[in-house]
């Protein structure tokens, strides 16, 4: 028996009110399992998790989330920039609905970003985190902080006056395959479960993507590589961790080498490196969900 077949989860959707509007959430299995809440990465929605959820454990309720100006959520308020905080505050209200004690987290590049912030904000509410292809967070130095916020804030007065074009379904899906992280290629397979959630008709047979432009410039919190391993020093995160680095991504490695090299030391921080690009959680489901599983599963105390 194949207990990791698709058709052994329940799937339902449904959206969690919130001061803004909604965040609208596919969740796989019982509510009546422990919670784990899973954060995609920027500009893709909960169904980057499609491809992954038939193979993991049946014994765990999973929340995949559209985060705010993806897929089916509300959007933010208008004009004004985005910051990565706002996320944190996402999930704060969506542990808060779910009245649960402790929830598992599960995050890809951004939302594993997110995960491990809100992990060290509130860490009586995090049993575990896994992050999928992600550092805890991207140091930027002084001598390009003022640079990087001008960028922002131009990128963010730039969109407000575009339009969004519209697509035939045949050229989105090309689009989507080809716009991502390092000039990586998504599947038709891949792809599709995210056209599913941000795809809007226009009646004339084609569509506009009705995520947030805003949602690719977001404001990180501005510190240098050693205010950041100071601040793992002074508020580390206590809660067992799996990083699956993909081994052909190694630019975040490279480039913030630093904490790259800290990790290590952690005591509570578990290392996996599998074959693949960025997004293999997605292209190549099979090759994570085996670590994915197997630190689900286990006891705290063994890991």
């Amino acid at each position: 028996m194949n207990l990791n077949r698709q058709d052994c989860k329940t799937v339902k959707e449904f959206n969690v009110p919130v001061h803004w509007g909604h965040v609208a959430v596919k969740a796989w299995g019982s509510p009546d399992d422990p919670h784990v809440l899973l954060l995609h990465g920027t500009s893709d929605n909960a169904g980057a998790y499609d491809n992954l959820m038939p193979r993991l454990p049946n014994s765990f309720y999973y929340i995949c989330i559209d985060l705010p100006g993806h897929g089916r959520s509300s959007h933010f308020p208008p004009a004004l920039p985005l910051h990565a905080v706002n996320y944190v505050v996402t999930c704060k209200l969506l542990t808060d609905y779910f009245k649960k004690e402790k929830y598992i987290f599960i995050g890809h590049s951004l939302g594993a970003q997110v995960a491990y912030l809100f992990s060290r904000l509130y860490p009586d509410l995090v049993d575990k985190l896994i992050a999928l292809d992600a550092l805890p967070f991207f140091p930027i130095e002084p001598k390009d902080a003022i640079t990087n916020v001008r960028l922002i804030l131009n990128k963010t007065v730039e969109l407000q006056q575009k339009l969004n074009p519209s697509y035939t379904y045949e050229e989105i899906l090309e689009i989507t395959k080809k716009r991502r992280y390092k000039g990586e290629k998504l599947t038709s397979e891949a792809a599709e479960p995210l056209l599913k959630r941000c795809l809007e008709p226009t009646g004339d047979g084609k569509f506009v993507v009705t995520t947030d432009p805003r949602v690719s410039w977001p404001f990180i919190p501005y510190n240098d590589t050693r205010y950041k391993l100071a601040s793992l020093k002074t508020d580390p995160i206590r809660c067992p961790v799996l990083i699956i680095f993909a081994k052909s991504n190694d630019w975040p490695r490279k480039t913030f080498q630093k904490l790259y090299e800290h990790l290590p030391k952690l005591k509570n921080v578990n290392i996996v490196y599998i074959e693949g690009k960025h997004d293999v959680h997605n292209k190549n489901p099979e090759l994570v969900a085996p670590h994915v599983s197997k630190f689900l599963l286990a006891q705290n105390s063994k890991m």
